[in-house]
């Protein structure tokens, strides 16, 4: 039986995982074994040649990749792709490359600094948060990018959730606000195939939206508008959602993105929907757990916070808002609902 001590000295021994995900995304690796073997092995020399890396340091990490499960080492310094290693291939349907770039380059260096916010109670120096931190992307195409497609692979799952235990069929029109390359949407609009849709987000998402649609074949359907919440809403809709939103902003910032949404949904007698983690009451240490304490500090690092029902139902007040229920999803996500007040 594992002791105290062993228990921890994995948790510290762990710290190479995710570097060697990160760094399989960043060269590419699972794109170009698929390119060139398919389902089949490939030797890393031929990979290497491929990709421009040093023949030997890639086959060192390919045997890693092979210690944690992306590939399987087919002796001769042949690797295949394993089910889960395809999930780092750019064109799968279940790809997590844009999430594993996403963690790798912008949020793990950041928890370096984990510390220093924890004395503070302010996001490090050097992290672009608030308002600023969304404002950068202008000029930093590939990291809104990377941003953005993280958010495209992590949204789809809860987004499929949603739509099987809530009934989007009720709505004409969806407002999806601050939904990025528009992925929530799509998969709202393919279970409710009667509605239209437009998501509202800064510029650097429009080129990436729009092209999504197109894949989908909602080009007729979901639109672009080019709006930041903390303006009035420009469009009207049955429904507005906030995916994965309000999370990303202290209170004050998240007051005033409510409090728009709210006159929203006062002019068009809107539902507005946020589709969030709910935060546990007490902690325990347990998977589900865990992912939300990770949530937190993740989102306490770009000074925003993950919140308790209680919460949430506060701070959709200060938008005229009351929450009428929360339907579950996995791992402490939820749907929550919230109408206008009377």
């Amino acid at each position: 039986m594992a002791t105290a001590q062993d228990q921890l000295r994995e948790l510290i021994g762990a710290y190479w995982k995710p570097h060697v995900v990160t760094a399989a995304a960043r060269l590419g690796v699972a794109d170009a074994m698929n390119r060139l073997g398919g389902a089949g092995a490939v030797s890393a020399s031929a990979l290497a040649a491929d990709l421009g890396a040093d023949a030997s340091a890639l086959a060192r990490l390919l045997r890693a990749m092979a210690a944690i499960g992306l590939v399987s080492d087919e002796g001769e310094n042949r690797f295949a792709l394993t089910e889960m290693g395809q999930c780092l291939r750019s064109d799968s349907p279940l790809s997590l490359k844009g999430m594993a770039l996403h963690v790798g380059t912008q949020l793990s260096p950041a928890f370096t600094e984990l510390a220093q916010c924890v004395s503070t109670g302010r996001p490090p120096a050097g992290i672009a948060h608030g308002p600023d931190g969304f404002a950068e992307f202008a000029d930093n195409p590939e990291a809104a990018a990377i941003f953005n497609q993280s958010m495209v692979d992590n949204s789809r799952r809860f987004a499929a959730e949603a739509a099987a235990t809530y009934d989007f069929t009720r709505f004409a029109t969806l407002a999806d606000v601050g939904g990025g390359y528009g992925a929530v949407l799509a998969t709202l609009l393919n279970a409710a195939p009667d509605a239209q849709g437009c998501v509202l987000d800064l510029a650097h998402a429009r080129e990436g939206a729009l092209a999504l649609f197109a894949r989908e074949g909602l080009g007729e359907r979901a639109r672009f508008v080019t709006a930041s919440f903390f303006d009035p809403l420009p469009e009207a809709a049955d429904c507005y959602v906030l995916k994965y939103i309000l999370h990303d902003w202290n209170d004050a910032y998240a007051q005033r993105i409510v409090a728009r949404v709210g006159e929203a949904a006062a002019r068009n007698g809107g539902t507005v929907l946020v589709i969030d983690r709910i935060m546990p009451d007490r902690f325990e240490a347990r998977a589900d757990h865990a992912k939300a304490a990770q949530g937190d500090l993740t989102m306490m690092l770009w000074d925003g916070k993950e919140r308790t029902l209680t919460e949430f139902e506060a701070l959709l007040a200060c938008g005229n808002l009351a929450l009428t229920q929360a339907v579950p999803l996995s791992d402490n996500h939820f749907v929550i609902e919230a109408k206008v007040r009377a």
